[in-house]
């Protein structure tokens, strides 16, 4: 008993929801089921996922992203910009290496001077979106026809679609990270205590400036894919972005405070708000219903967490009983 109620606790919360959220749209949503629809589904939240691995990082270390969305569009314009004259792999690099440098600059001035997260991010979300609208003149730059700048967004390995793999690499990155590294302990306890844990020698501001870049890094992988399949540089491409990763965050069960956080929560998270998305587009639910869906989907998901947490310690205290 003792090692069933182990097993049942070290599941969260969030991957049942997600597992009966799958069997109701799979049973009431015209479609949902198909296999073309479900590769669809797994394409569009590769980068939700690959994001999101970021805005998790940020979160245990107890802080917030909102720069993703102009940061992404931003790296979109300059890869376009860049494309007919260093072709598709130079401009994906430069796109990824603007985001990465957004990365830096938040880094810097949370980590080395110490500004608030929240003002830090937003006045950077600010600033990619001018500069970004100033590069492409306010309107979308088309990307010149090319099969090898596509392939990020269309091209299959084996069989599997690229997106999804390099979802599938972020993801399994950020699970070796925060589980297997000393990096990811100083994650945990930085966001935990930052007080605490530089009285016991972790070097903070290091620590939350390696967070916040390879926050960036993430954010820039995803870029590539998105770019390539807008085809387009956009100024204005997924605002949304940073508040969806937020959400599947959230819904996935990490908190805002920080201290705490899993791969498999990003993943969870991330599956509901994919599956809610399509499943709303399936049923032909106007955009202001989807965002109130959502909405209601981060309380519901909080709530059962915290119920589900108060269950499981009534398990421990039971089983510590039956073996008195």
């Amino acid at each position: 008993m003792t090692a069933l109620s182990r097993h049942i606790r070290s599941v969260p919360v969030s991957v049942l929801i997600a597992l009966v959220f799958f069997v109701v749209c799979a049973l009431f949503v015209p479609r949902f089921a198909n296999p073309g629809n479900l590769e669809n589904v797994a394409r569009i939240a590769a980068i939700l996922a690959i994001v999101a691995c970021g805005q998790a990082i940020v979160l245990i270390l107890g802080g917030i992203e909102f720069s993703f969305g102009s940061s992404v569009a931003l790296a979109s314009v300059v890869t376009v910009m860049l494309l007919p004259s260093v072709g598709p792999v130079a401009a994906f690099l430069a796109g990824v290496v603007v985001v990465v440098l957004v990365g830096v600059l938040n880094a810097t001035l949370i980590a080395g001077i110490g500004l608030p997260a929240v003002v830090v991010t937003l006045g950077t979300l600010m600033i990619g979106h001018g500069l970004a609208s100033s590069l492409a003149g306010g309107l979308p730059i088309d990307a010149a026809p090319s099969m090898l700048f596509r392939w990020p967004a269309v091209g299959e390995v084996m069989g599997i679609p690229v997106a999804v793999l390099l979802a599938a690499i972020a993801l399994l990155c950020l699970w070796g990270l925060l589980a297997h590294t000393e990096l990811g302990r100083r994650f945990y306890l930085v966001g935990a205590n930052a007080s605490a844990a530089r009285l016991s020698g972790i070097g903070v501001k290091g620590t939350l400036f390696t967070g916040y870049v390879l926050a960036g890094l993430f954010a820039g992988v995803a870029s590539v894919i998105l770019t390539s399949r807008v085809g387009s540089g956009q100024p204005n491409l997924m605002p949304d972005l940073p508040f969806q990763t937020i959400a599947a965050c959230a819904i996935g069960g990490i908190p805002l405070t920080g201290g705490r956080g899993s791969a498999i929560q990003v993943i969870a998270g991330v599956a509901i708000i994919a599956m809610l998305n399509n499943a709303v587009v399936l049923l032909n639910y106007p955009v202001a219903i989807q965002q109130l869906l959502i909405a209601l989907v981060i309380v519901v998901s909080v709530v059962m967490q915290r119920l589900a947490a108060g269950f499981s310690v009534d398990l421990q205290i039971l089983f510590k009983g039956a073996r008195r």
